[in-house]
């Protein structure tokens, strides 16, 4: 397998999962069962490289947590800035939120920091798994 074919099964394998970010076993394993096994340690490289091209996130949980990838597409535009992580699930919800817009204006402009938005996680309890508890 071509390092593009084997970076298009990813993008593909990580698309199919897009709610959820995924370990680098996760995508191992969602490879093997969709037929497109790839050895873990090219997977890793692979995931990597579209981290850097900008075509997929990687999301480094609290210590003691793997990290996790996931596809960054269409409905992640403009309009959808923030991603809110439930740590519980998995499940990877896009909103956008005025009050936190204003809250990154400020940390600009008296602060000196521009906040990438389409990087921001935010990590909690989603409502799902709040009401299972």
């Amino acid at each position: 397998m071509y390092n593009t074919k084997q970076k298009d099964a990813l993008l593909r394998c990580l698309e199919r999962q897009k709610n959820h970010s995924l370990t680098v076993d996760g995508v191992c394993a969602a490879l093997a069962e969709a037929g497109e096994p790839i050895g873990r340690s090219t997977v890793y490289r692979r995931l990597e490289e579209l981290c850097r091209e900008g075509r997929i996130s990687r999301f480094a949980p609290e210590e003691g947590r793997s990290v996790t990838y996931r596809f960054i597409g269409s409905d992640c535009g403009e309009d959808c800035h923030f991603h809110l992580i439930c740590t519980e699930c998995g499940e990877v919800a896009h909103t956008h939120c005025h009050e936190l817009e204003a809250l990154f204006a400020h940390m600009a402009s008296e602060h000196g920091f521009a906040i990438d938005e389409r990087k921001t996680m935010l990590y909690g309890v989603c409502q799902k798994c709040r009401g299972a508890r």
